[in-house]
């Protein structure tokens, strides 16, 4: 195993728990299980915990946090809600982002709702595979790429904590489905931040 690789382990470790907080929480207020002015509170969790904590509040207008959160919500509920290029020129449109196009604030803010599919994107992750635009669509293939040529060192990974993985999923399980891709994607994510910071 590579010290890059052990570091990315010892990321997701730290962050997982809180990581798959904000998936559950998310979900639950989408089902309408949690009361907004709660959701947009600073607890553990929150939408506003979130954004601070994923480094994306600058991006967002002053005391736009709320607005940011309903426009989410009518987002998702859309066919293509996957879309994260449209998204940040959504967002932008509305007035949520200072006049510019986001992505990654966008793609951080979809990937609570689709997990299983959409990867955060930021400048560190575009760097480690080599990606110089800021466009969604060219990161999600590169991505793909990177996982089938790193498979066997991905798993490999994986399986040497899966039993502290577990204890920590256990506390999720029944409100989160399919765990075990999140887990691989928040690894891959950790991995690539890991690499492009060595880049």
């Amino acid at each position: 195993m590579t010290t890059t690789q052990i570091q990315a382990l010892g990321n997701l470790l730290q962050y997982y728990h809180s990581d798959l907080t904000y998936i559950r929480d998310f979900q639950l207020y989408k089902r309408g299980k949690l009361d907004t002015g709660y959701y947009l509170s600073e607890s553990n969790g929150t939408f506003k915990s979130f954004i601070n904590e994923y480094r994306v509040a600058r991006n967002v207008e002053k005391a736009k946090t709320d607005s940011l959160l309903q426009i989410t919500m009518q987002w998702v509920k859309k066919k293509n809600s996957n879309n994260v290029d449209d998204f940040a020129t959504f967002l932008k449109e509305k007035g949520i982002t200072h006049g510019k196009v986001m992505t990654s604030l966008a793609s951080k803010i979809l990937f609570l709702n689709d997990p299983w599919t959409i990867l955060p994107l930021d400048n560190l992750a575009k760097q480690a595979v080599g990606l110089k635009t800021n466009i969604y669509s060219q990161y999600i293939p590169r991505v793909e790429e990177f996982k089938k040529e790193n498979k066997r060192e991905i798993d490999s990974c994986l399986n040497s904590v899966s039993q502290h993985l577990k204890i920590i999923e256990n506390d999720f399980n029944v409100e989160i489905e399919n765990i075990e891709m999140i887990r691989y994607n928040r690894f891959v994510d950790k991995l690539l931040w890991t690499m492009g910071r060595t880049k």
